[in-house]
This record gives structure tokens, C-alpha cells and sequence, in this order.
């Protein structure tokens, strides 16, 4: 008896005590697959901690949406359904099972949510109880061993450049709140690291690099391993589509020309 108290003690403090050791950091982005959207909403601080060891099992439930518009997303009413969804799971499988909600993505009339546990005891009672008001919703739910986070990563977690245009938006975002973009072109900086000054040159010819100005050429002598940091500037007025017309060609040419585009900046004088 001694022990099963001391065990559900544990359970009961795990939560706080985990919880603590994460900065959340909700972020959602839209991908396309086979013309069809896939949106998915993944807290990206449990990557500065992933894998953790203590939750190494992963719980997953696949739930068909009943309502949906012509892009296989739910309408209006059936994402605030899905939300309380949402808030039972939360709330009974962090009860049941220890449970952490890392995220979940949406397509094609189908949203799975991912959970990462430090075991599958209680995560069958956690599910069943948390679908019970939602009888009409049909679902399905597994529980496995997922020691190094392989669902968190490559399901959830954006890609190089999904994560590069979360950081454009968030930066745009937070310009805009201290109104350093105003009507009117403004001007910006690019930076760029490149392996070797060949494949700089090539991506400074393209045609994309019209309007830009050079800051910074660099060159380093020869055996010094770090990269050629380029940097640009050039006015433009920056919104939300100007990141798909403009920064993801940029950042596209310049992987195809074995470089990294790092980031950019408002220029303040």
C-alpha cells in the first residue's frame, strides 16, 4: 500500500514539475500536400528539451471531423467542438496518465493529436473519458514507445523553411507592434552564410538580387572554418505575402546555392 501511495504521489507532482522545465511556445503553420492544406498547431519550446526521457511513450488519437468545408478543414462550429476537445484531453490524460500535449495537424477531414507520456497506464480511461461528450465523433487511439521523439520531429516540428517563415512572421509582428513599418517602402537588412565564396558570387548573379545593396563582401584565409557571412540591404514594404514572394525565393536560391539565409532586420538609423 505504501508504495502505490508513493506512485500516485509521484503522478500527481510529475505535471507541476515538468511543466516548469518548459517555456510553451505555440506556433501554427500550413503546409500543402497533394494541393490540400495540412495545418498544424505544435508547441515548439519542447524542442529545446526533446527527447525527454522520462516521456518516452507517445499517445496519439486520429479523430474524423464531421463537418468540413471544400478544403477538408473543419467549418466554423467544428473547430470550436474540436476545441473542447482539446480542453478534455488536456485535462484528463495530464490526470490519468501524466500526459503533455506537443501538438497537433489537420487535413483532409482527419485531426490527430500527439501527447508524450512517461507511460501508458490510464491513457485508455484518460481517451474514453475525455470522447464521451463527443459520442458522434468517430476515433481511434494508440499508445508506443517513443523514446527519441520521432512523431514530435517529423510530424509536428516545421521543416528548415517552415520554421524560417514562422520566424519572418513573428519578427513582422513584433515591427509592426513598434511601429518601425509604416506605409511606405522601409529599409532592411539580409543576412546570408555561405561554405565558399564560388557559390556567394553565383547567388549574387541571379536576377533575384536586383535592388540589393552589398554591405558586407567578406573573404577569410584559406583553412579557417566558418562561413561567409553576406549581408544586404535593400527598402521594400514588408507584410504578410511579401514572405512568400519575396524571403522564400531568396531563401530558396540560396540553399540551392549551399548557403543559409539567416535572417533580417529593420535598418534603424
Amino acid at each position: 500500500m505504501k508504495i502505490r501511495f508513493l506512485y500516485f504521489l509521484a503522478i500527481f507532482f510529475y505535471g507541476p514539475v515538468f511543466s516548469q522545465k518548459i517555456v510553451h511556445d505555440w506556433e501554427n503553420y500550413v503546409v500543402s500536400l497533394k494541393g490540400k492544406p495540412v495545418s498544424i498547431n505544435v508547441d515548439l519550446g519542447l524542442a529545446s528539451i526533446a527527447p525527454v526521457k522520462e516521456d518516452s511513450f507517445v499517445i496519439i488519437l486520429r479523430v474524423k471531423m464531421n463537418q468540413l468545408d471544400a478544403m477538408g478543414m473543419p467549418t466554423a462550429a467544428e473547430a470550436e467542438e474540436l476545441l473542447k476537445m482539446e480542453e478534455a484531453l488536456v485535462t484528463l490524460l495530464a490526470r490519468q496518465s501524466g500526459a503533455t500535449l506537443a501538438g497537433r495537424f489537420t487535413q483532409r477531414g482527419i485531426r490527430e493529436f500527439y501527447f508524450y507520456a512517461p507511460d501508458t497506464l490510464g491513457f485508455r480511461r484518460g481517451v474514453n473519458q475525455s470522447m464521451q461528450p463527443f459520442s458522434d465523433h468517430e476515433w481511434l487511439s494508440q499508445a508506443k514507445i517513443d523514446p527519441q521523439w520521432e512523431n514530435y520531429f517529423s510530424v509536428l516540428y516545421p521543416g528548415k523553411l517552415d520554421k524560417f517563415k514562422i520566424e519572418s512572421r513573428r519578427n513582422l509582428a513584433e515591427l509592426s507592434r513598434a511601429g518601425l513599418i509604416r506605409q511606405g517602402p522601409v529599409l532592411l537588412e539580409y543576412f546570408f552564410d555561405f561554405q565558399e565564396p564560388e557559390s556567394m558570387k553565383k547567388f549574387l548573379s541571379s536576377p533575384a538580387m536586383t535592388g540589393f545593396e552589398i554591405i558586407s563582401l567578406p573573404s577569410k584565409a584559406n583553412g579557417v572554418k566558418q562561413p561567409y557571412g553576406l549581408i544586404l540591404r535593400k527598402k521594400v514594404e514588408p507584410d504578410y505575402p511579401w514572405i512568400e514572394s519575396h524571403l522564400v525565393p531568396l531563401y530558396n536560391d540560396a540553399v540551392k546555392n549551399n548557403g543559409v539565409f539567416v535572417g533580417w532586420q529593420r535598418v534603424l538609423k
